[in-house]
């Protein structure tokens, strides 16, 4: 199969800007949130997230050590300088490229729950998104991707602000609705809404269109021609099998797309 054009344009950079000079033998400190989960362990990211990382370094001929960065411990690692690239939510690495500088490489092409579905009780009188308005929303986290996604969506369409009710774990969250201590709930698994609505113990009220749910994002002092080699590096990989352990498929990047997402999580 022919190189891409992008191919070709990753071995230019690869040449004179990734490898080139004394500081191209420093290795990459990169921090990965992407489904990283409170129940698991920083041996269990590291396994899952290797194979990914070492085809990246053959591609461009550099070392990328890694290390999970737990939700609680994003805004902090946000303004501090421990990484190079950092494997977040989407809505916090737009964040962080408007607040601190740093630059979006790549948008994830997830595979599932990249959608997030606003449910109520079955007997809820609740009907539509539009009845949501100032009720008690439950999420799960306060900075978690579904809660991001879910308060922009209120947003867009003029709602008043919800009251946050917040759990760390989204399966709790139907429990919440059942204590009375939220009128709606949020959640992006699908499995989770289907097994309440087999049972008949909630009902959705709305669902969003997909969007990518994290971004790979370069600190502010990463040069601009290393993104872009990065950039080409993962769309060659996206035609091997460098994502298959991942819960995304690739990821990929354009100015639209990106100019879209800013506008919604604002």
């Amino acid at each position: 199969m022919p190189l891409l054009p992008i191919a070709a344009v990753l071995l230019a950079s690869l040449s004179s800007g990734l490898l080139a000079g004394p500081a191209a033998a420093a290795p990459f400190r990169v921090g990965i949130n992407a489904e990283v989960s409170y129940k698991e362990s920083a041996a269990e990211v590291r396994q899952r997230y290797t194979p990914f990382l070492q085809e990246l370094g053959k591609l461009t001929g550099h070392q990328f050590d890694f290390a999970p960065v737990y939700s609680d411990r994003v805004d902090a690692t946000l303004a501090g300088d421990a990484y190079d690239f950092l494997l977040i939510h989407t809505h916090a690495a737009l964040k962080a490229e408007r607040t601190h500088g740093y630059q979006t490489v790549a948008f994830t092409d997830d595979r599932k729950n990249n959608q997030v579905y606003f449910f109520v009780q079955a007997n809820s009188p609740l009907q539509t998104l539009a009845d949501v308005g100032a009720k008690r929303l439950g999420v799960p986290g306060l900075q978690s991707w579904a809660t991001a996604t879910a308060t922009s969506v209120l947003r867009a369409q003029g709602a008043v602000a919800p009251k946050l009710v917040s759990t760390r774990y989204q399966d709790v969250v139907p429990v919440m609705l059942a204590l009375h201590t939220a009128d709606v709930g949020v959640t992006r698994s699908k499995k989770l809404v289907d097994e309440q609505q087999a049972s008949k113990q909630l009902r959705v009220l709305y669902v969003t269109p997909p969007m990518p749910l994290n971004a790979l994002i370069a600190a502010p002092g990463v040069p601009a021609a290393t993104v872009d080699a990065l950039r080409g590096a993962l769309l060659l990989m996206g035609q091997s099998d460098a994502f298959d352990a991942l819960t995304f498929k690739g990821l990929t990047y354009s100015s639209e797309q990106s100019r879209t997402l800013h506008a919604f999580y604002q």
